[in-house]
């Protein structure tokens, strides 16, 4: 953002403006005194100017930036904007008389469609036959091999039971079946007489994918391998993870079936949000970091990617799938103290702290996403207890691109420090722009990246888990830590013996050295498969493959197979699954050197709005590794309209600049131009309606603020670095920002009144937290909520109707039994079996 004074032309009309040749000279100019209001060529000195550009993503819906909720202000601010839309293009009618049912069981207790994809081993086929053949093995290839024909080889080798065996079978010629002629060949077997039946081995993978309904979307397990790892083990119940964070919301669905207790030891209680100071309560009461009532759930989203319930077909999937995870709450509004860190992490570990009671589950795996400038020695000794007393701590090597010994508890000598690369799949993963670096990082691992969309998906590459009620995408060092540290759980699984020092070195002897990290990140990315199988003490060899999951754009997917073991590999290639005819590979072959890694590129051949599912595998002898690559058409059109406006901010609230509102289009480039702004504070909002609704709280709809950067000493939280001051006579240029959503859409955070469902309202304001005023057609307006598909269900004592005529327009109404139930003008009228409260 660049400031200037200018003096323009229009300086010599305002100048003399109150004379009787006021006219003549704003003819001469060109400018009436209308056109200081609605031409942007008219500048009046005596006012402000904006100029800047409005960046969108390429994919509509790419989501960026820091992914937060929006604070109250932010969100009454796009509520205004889409009021402000609406009456420039025209008021909408709807029919509320005409309103249908629509039934919503919630966003997370939908009936998920899954298909099952088969896979078995190429040749190998199990029969069961009428009679006992365990011990005439050779007398059954015999007839096998008979009944098939002079084509196959055929060895039955084992059996399982004295009827039922594992036959091989090969060509003539001893070259393998593949895939489909394996198929083939098991069919073909059926029609034996002498058989029960005859059937493909196949291979049961539950662990490699779990049905949890966004996993797809979790591309930071596959690129540490974690889905290896499950094949290993999903954890241990007797394994425990403290979050030393914020807390953990208990009654999260993901979260509530592995939350095993925990402690809030904040001391200050206007610190602690919660009305007290220390006790045993380690449920997150909020840290207003994004404004009034408006929480990160840090802990929360760093428990998800940790241990969230996992193969239970809704939101997201952990890293864990079994043990405890403790809350540990030691921050709380504006941060935490040194102390009260210090005495949770010995708390987690079982000694005894003032104020709250001793924890009888002691932490075997420490993860602290936190940090600050300096060193302490209280912090560095609190960590060494930690870890003399068997725990794996993981910390948060910090934000702020720079050398992580600037920051405890990343320079704690004991710890084990964690950097963030992006995404950028495909390719060598690449220190994230915001995370620290240096010689005292070890390791590190996915933190997102969420200006970019590497995938297409129509999501930024963030790292996505669980926050408040839903999930979301978060980016930083934060998030690097926690997969770290869910792999320390299920290190410490398969060895519950393993120290630190041993945890330590096994992450940075089987850590991925390739990627792009000049600063210093350690040894490299970890690798979950590699680190688990050391920490069991097996070899660590094979093939490893990394699923891939692309959005609607992108035609070419990169799937990345690794080898793992200390001898190059020759590996052949094929694709299965139920889409396989839609995929073309770069290469069918390809040697992989030892510890090295080789990309096949997958073309899809797309329709422009398909979804499919395919399966790359590797094989290289015994060694096998499947990818599952996923396209999906979930990413928008691309954006050709923005809407921007500047709202201004004073003593009674929120004004919109209504005549300022701009369209911008393409062929513009997204810039614009304020034009004659009166002096105060401004926020400038951007929105896309990407479904073309007039409303801006759908999951494929946009929002974003300008955000200055903050001033010396400034912690901008909620809209802080979203307001500016703009004064007289000044000319802001190059303000520029990007528009863009996140994971849930607007997710539009409502009013900050006492308003309830149903009740009279004239603006946002008048409703309460999740609600907003509703006034195309309610006689004195009426606090609602959306429940369009992607939004939350209606709130308790509400039903989602849709009173759409043109479009869909999903809105919740107020239940009733009789008219006394609804207030003066409304009457509870039946439709669909529900009663509710409409206008008379």
């Amino acid at each position: 953002m660049l400031k200037t004074r200018l003096l323009p032309l229009s300086f010599v009309v305002a100048s003399v403006c109150a004379l009787p040749s006021c006219e003549v000279l704003n003819a001469l100019v060109g400018c009436s005194a209308d056109d200081y209001e609605t031409d942007p060529s008219c500048e009046d000195p005596a006012r402000a100017q904006v100029t800047g550009t409005v960046t969108v993503p390429e994919v509509s819906g790419a989501s960026v930036g820091d992914a937060k909720p929006l604070s109250l202000e932010q969100g009454t601010a796009r509520q205004l904007m889409s009021a402000a839309i609406k009456a420039k293009r025209g008021a909408i009618t709807r029919d509320v008389d005409s309103r249908r049912r629509v039934p919503k069981p919630g966003p997370w207790k939908r009936t998920i469609n899954k298909t099952v994809v088969e896979r078995w081993r190429v040749g190998e086929i199990i029969v069961r036959a009428n009679e006992p053949v365990r011990g005439r093995k050779a007398e059954l290839s015999a007839a096998i091999s008979h009944f098939l024909g002079e084509r196959y080889t055929v060895d039955v080798n084992q059996c399982g039971t004295e009827t039922r065996c594992l036959v091989e079978v090969t060509t003539a010629d001893g070259k393998p079946l593949g895939l489909e002629h394996t198929t083939v060949v098991a069919k073909r077997l059926n029609q034996m007489p002498f058989l029960k039946y005859a059937e493909k081995n196949l291979i049961l993978d539950k662990a490699a994918f779990p049905s949890d309904e966004y996993f797809t979307f979790q591309w930071h397990y596959n690129a540490i391998d974690v889905p290896a790892a499950w094949d290993i083990t999903t954890g241990n119940a007797d394994v425990v993870g403290a979050i030393i964070d914020t807390g953990i919301l208990f009654d999260h669905p993901d979260l509530r079936s592995r939350v095993i207790g925990g402690a809030d030891l904040i001391s200050d209680a206007n610190v602690a949000n919660d009305g007290d100071g220390r006790d045993d309560d380690g449920n997150d009461a909020g840290d207003n970091s994004c404004g009034a009532g408006c929480h990160s759930h840090h802990g929360s989203h760093v428990a998800g990617t940790m241990g969230a319930d996992t193969d239970n077909g809704e939101m997201v999937a952990g890293i864990t799938w079994a043990g405890g995870l403790l809350a540990v709450r030691v921050l709380g509004d504006g941060g935490g103290s040194l102390s009260d860190i210090a005495d949770g992490i010995v708390w987690a570990v079982g000694e005894d702290v003032d104020g709250v009671s001793r924890n009888t589950r002691p932490a075997d795996v420490l993860n602290m996403s936190l940090g600050g400038g300096g060193d302490s020695a209280a912090m560095n000794e609190a960590i060494q207890i930690a870890v003399d007393k068997g725990a794996i701590v993981l910390v948060a090597a910090g934000n702020d691109n720079a050398d992580a010994s600037e920051f405890t508890p990343a320079n704690a000598p004991a710890a084990i420090t964690i950097a963030a690369v992006g995404y950028n799949y495909g390719a060598t993963p690449t220190r994230a722009s915001y995370s620290n670096y240096g010689s005292l990082v070890e390791v590190a691992a996915p933190g997102g990246e969420q200006r970019e969309d590497s995938d297409g998906d129509g999501n930024g590459d963030g790292v996505l888990s669980t926050v408040g009620d839903f999930i979301n995408f978060y980016q930083g060092t934060s998030m690097a830590t926690p997969h770290v540290a869910g792999v320390a759980m299920l290190m410490k699984s398969v060895n519950r013996d393993l120290t630190q020092a041993q945890a330590l070195q096994i992450l940075q002897d089987t850590a991925d050295t390739d990627i792009i990290c000049d600063e210093g990140c350690g040894a490299g990315e970890i690798n979950a498969f590699a680190a688990v199988t050391a920490a069991g003490g097996g070899e660590v060899s094979g093939l490893s493959a990394a699923s891939v999951r692309i959005g609607k754009n992108v035609s070419t997917a990169a799937m990345v197979f690794r080898n793992l073991g200390d001898s190059a590999l020759d590996v052949d290639f094929t694709v299965g699954g139920s889409d396989r005819d839609a995929i073309t590979l770069s290469s069918t072959s390809e040697r992989i050197a030892a510890k090295g890694r080789v990309t096949i590129t997958a073309t899809i051949e797309r329709s422009g709005t398909d979804v499919g599912s395919a399966r790359i595998r590797g094989v290289a002898g015994d060694a096998t590794a499947e990818a599952r690559l996923d396209w999906a058409a979930d990413a928008g059109p691309r954006v050709e309209t923005v809407y921007v406006m500047p709202i201004r901010l004073d003593e009674s609230g929120l004004t919109p600049i209504k005549e300022r509102l701009l369209s911008l289009t393409r062929l513009s480039g997204f810039t614009y131009k304020f034009h004659n702004l009166d002096p105060g504070t401004y926020m400038i909002i951007g929105v896309i309606d990407a479904n073309d609704d007039i409303d801006f709280d759908d999951p494929e709809d946009s929002v974003g603020f300008y955000t200055r950067p903050p001033e010396t000493g400034e912690n901008c939280i909620g809209s802080g670095c979203s307001t500016f001051a703009l004064e007289a006579g000044e000319t802001l240029s190059e303000v520029t920002f990007l528009v863009a959503p996140g994971f849930n859409g607007g997710g539009d955070v409502g009013g900050d009144g006492s308003g309830e469902m149903g009740d009279a309202c004239t603006d946002n304001r008048d409703c309460g937290s999740g609600l907003y005023c509703e006034t195309d057609s309610f006689t004195g307006g009426y606090c609602t909520a959306s429940c369009d598909a992607g939004a939350p269900d209606c709130p308790r004592g509400s039903t989602c109707f849709d009173i759409g005529t043109e479009s869909s327009y999903q809105i919740c109404f107020l239940d009733c039994d009789t008219n006394a139930d609804c207030r003066t003008d409304y009457v509870c009228d039946e439709e669909g079996g529900i009663k509710s409260c409409i206008p008379n």
